[in-house]
């Protein structure tokens, strides 16, 4: 049996549609009338009732777990930004790194903002990595349970936090 005819089987027109050639698939409807019609009154009823069009940030409670997947994002954005800019700033400008830490040395910046921005720096890195390693225990099959995510997550800020004092102290 063709795998064309599997899919119509099993997923009636929606399976038949994607055996089709990209041409002749807008031939073929996706949906019923009925369900048209359904998806109609629904949006209609919505409308009506001034509902917004899809869920959206405002109705969820914040919780731990999205909030460290969004900053493992956000971690991830800035170190490879930083890579970037920093390997092509010291291709396209005229001196060497040594001439420029100089220069910036030379600058005299206050201690304490010294000391926020090697925290900052230390803090994305070690945080990136400690939540990828993290990512690898879920890709073997750990931690999924609540509680191991919960904890895992604590962990992580917490190691990721001390790791950072440790290093921008030095």
């Amino acid at each position: 049996m063709s795998a064309c005819l599997l899919l119509s089987r099993n997923l009636g027109r929606i399976g038949y549609r994607a055996c089709l050639s990209s041409s002749l698939q807008k031939f073929v409807p996706l949906t019923t009338s009925v369900a048209r019609a359904t998806s109609d009154n629904f949006f209609e009823k919505n409308e009506k009732l001034k509902r917004p069009l899809s869920p959206h940030l405002t109705i969820y409670r914040l919780q731990l777990t999205s909030m460290l997947s969004l900053t493992h994002r956000a971690t991830g954005i800035v170190l490879t930004g930083g890579l970037y800019a920093f390997a092509i700033g010291m291709l396209a400008l005229p001196g060497s790194f040594p001439y420029y830490f100089e220069s910036f040395q030379a600058l005299h910046i206050a201690a304490p903002v010294i000391f926020s921005l090697k925290f900052s720096l230390a803090w994305v890195t070690f945080y990136h990595s400690l939540n990828g390693i993290r990512h690898l225990f879920w890709d073997m099959g750990y931690g999924y349970d609540l509680k191991n995510l919960y904890l895992s997550g604590y962990i992580v800020l917490g190691t990721s936090l001390a790791a950072s004092l440790l290093a921008a102290s030095i």
